[in-house]
This record gives C-alpha cells, sequence and structure tokens, in this order.
C-alpha cells in the first residue's frame, strides 16, 4: 500500500502541482492550452512524471517489495508484440474515422478549406497563398500518413515511455497483486484517465465548446484511457516489457490526429480523433478483447 500511495501521490503531485497553477497563470484555463506554447510544453513534460512517481516508489519500498518496472526491451522474443504495437494504432484511427465520418458526413471536409484556415496563425502566410502551396489532397494525405505511421511512432515512443513505465511497469503489476489483472487493468486506466483531468480542463483532445465541459471531457478521457489501458496491459503482460507498450502509446498519439486534416469542425467530444465517443468505438472494442484476454484471477 505504501508504494501505491507514493506513486500516486509523486505522479499526480508533481502533475497536478504544476499544471494548475500554470493554468491559472497563463490563462489556458480560459483560452486553452493552444493559447500559450509554455504550456503546451509543459503537458509533453508532465509525459515523464509517472516514470519518476514508479522510480521513487521504488525507492523507499524494501528490495523484496521494489516492482520489476519491464524495462528491457526484449525486442528478440517479442518481434510481433512490437509490430502489433507499431500498427494496430494505424487501423483503429483509421476505422474510428470512418466511423465518425459516416455518422456526421457533413463535417467530412475532402478539400481539407478547414484544416489551412488554420494553419496560416502558425506559418504567418496569407490562408489564399497557403493553400496555393499545399499539395493536393492525395499528396497531403499520402506524405501525413508516412509521417504518422514511419517516422512519428519512434520519435513519440520516448515521453511514451515515461508514462508507460509509471502506468504499465508499476501501477499495472502492483494493482495486480491486490485484485485480478483484469480488474487492475480497469482501475489503471480509470486513474490514468483522471490524471488528465487538467489538461482536458485546458481543451486537450477535445476543444472547449461542448455540452458538460469539461466534466464531460474528463469522464471521456477516462473512458478511453480505460480501453487503451487494457490493451496495453494485455501487450505488457505478452511482451513483458514497457517498451512495446511506449510504441503502441507512441504510434497512437501519432496517428490520432490524422483525421482532424478532413474535418470541418475541429475535435469534438465525439471525434475525429480516436479518444471520441464515436471515433473511439473501435478501441474500445479492442479493449474489451485484451481484458477478457488478461486473468480473471488475481496474481499469486
Amino acid at each position: 500500500m505504501k508504494r501505491l500511495a507514493v506513486y500516486l501521490a509523486v505522479t499526480f503531485g508533481l502533475t497536478w502541482g504544476l499544471m494548475i497553477p500554470a493554468g491559472i497563470a497563463l490563462g489556458t484555463f480560459a483560452h486553452g492550452e493552444s493559447s500559450s506554447p509554455v504550456m503546451m510544453g509543459l503537458i509533453a513534460l508532465s509525459m515523464f512524471f509517472p516514470l519518476v512517481g514508479a522510480l521513487v516508489a521504488n525507492l523507499v519500498s524494501a528490495p523484496e517489495e521494489r516492482i520489476d518496472l519491464a524495462v528491457r526491451p526484449r525486442v528478440k522474443q517479442n518481434v510481433s508484440s512490437y509490430l502489433l504495437a507499431w500498427f494496430i494504432p494505424a487501423g483503429i484511427a483509421l476505422v474510428g474515422d470512418i466511423a465518425f465520418f459516416a455518422l456526421n458526413p457533413r463535417w467530412f471536409d475532402p478539400t481539407m478549406t478547414a484544416y489551412i484556415a488554420t494553419l496560416p496563425a502558425t506559418v504567418a502566410q496569407p490562408a489564399g497563398q497557403l493553400a496555393t502551396q499545399m499539395p493536393p489532397t492525395p499528396g497531403m494525405l499520402v506524405m501525413t500518413l508516412a509521417l504518422a505511421l514511419v517516422v512519428a511512432p519512434f520519435l513519440n515512443m520516448i515521453p511514451a515511455f515515461g508514462e508507460e513505465v509509471g502506468w504499465r511497469g508499476m501501477l499495472f503489476p502492483m494493482l495486480a497483486e491486490r485484485m485480478s489483472e483484469r480488474a487492475a487493468a480497469l482501475v489503471s486506466g480509470v486513474i490514468w484517465g483522471l490524471w488528465h483531468a487538467p489538461s482536458i480542463a485546458m481543451g486537450h483532445n477535445y476543444g472547449m465548446g461542448y455540452a458538460g465541459f469539461p466534466v464531460a471531457g474528463i469522464l471521456t478521457m477516462a473512458l478511453l484511457c480505460t480501453a487503451m489501458a487494457c490493451c496495453l496491459a494485455y501487450l505488457r503482460k505478452r511482451s513483458e516489457s514497457v517498451w512495446p507498450c511506449a510504441l503502441a502509446h507512441g504510434a497512437f498519439n501519432a496517428i490520432a490526429n490524422v483525421g482532424l486534416v478532413f474535418c470541418s469542425v475541429g475535435t469534438t467530444l465525439y471525434g475525429p480523433t480516436p479518444l471520441g465517443l464515436v471515433a473511439g468505438i473501435p478501441l474500445i472494442t479492442l479493449g474489451a478483447i485484451a481484458l477478457w484476454r488478461l486473468s480473471p484471477s488475481r496474481r499469486a
């Protein structure tokens, strides 16, 4: 129990203790995370706080009570796990995008007009001039997908490792000592989702214009994080390493926003990112399958 209390206190204390005062000072609770590059950097930094929490929790524990954080890559034994981790997130996102736009066809923008209109503020070019310099839609899609599939998963894997050492390396096996693996995956997923509460309150993932903001967004994040936690817990058990989990997490983050390129209304509580209630249906389905593959009994 001491390890659990220390892990949660350090992880949540560092994250919320940084994000909430910074969000108030920078005005991102009122204007959104994207209004401050500093806040976006702090959100990225916070991904390493679960790693810090895991290390501190092990440090204050007796040697025989410490958790094996499973940081050995074990690539040779787990080639198939790494391949699944690399490519399954893309399938989840693609099916989720199809479901989202099938139910909301009026929001599908194949010309990317709405997306292009959001770029001049970033690149300081007139929208008309920028549009003439953009590749045609097929070329844009190919370049976006190539980056999201080939490069970004491995770049994102490093900060994702910071989270995975904490959530799947420490929290999941620690809870599995006290309850079944299925229950441990579910509980760890809810905790993981609630950990995101300050950033969700700044508009992260869902924006700020939906009914029930920010509570509805926090609950949605908890639901989708729980589904994803079941997938990653199964991957952690299958590979005996957190690195495939970090790759899957990184690949998921890399591909999640591709649908936004073709969405006329930007991000919503329902999609098009796979953390939305509609676009997330494939992730919820896969999470249920992974949950079933975990043990219904407590670890011996």
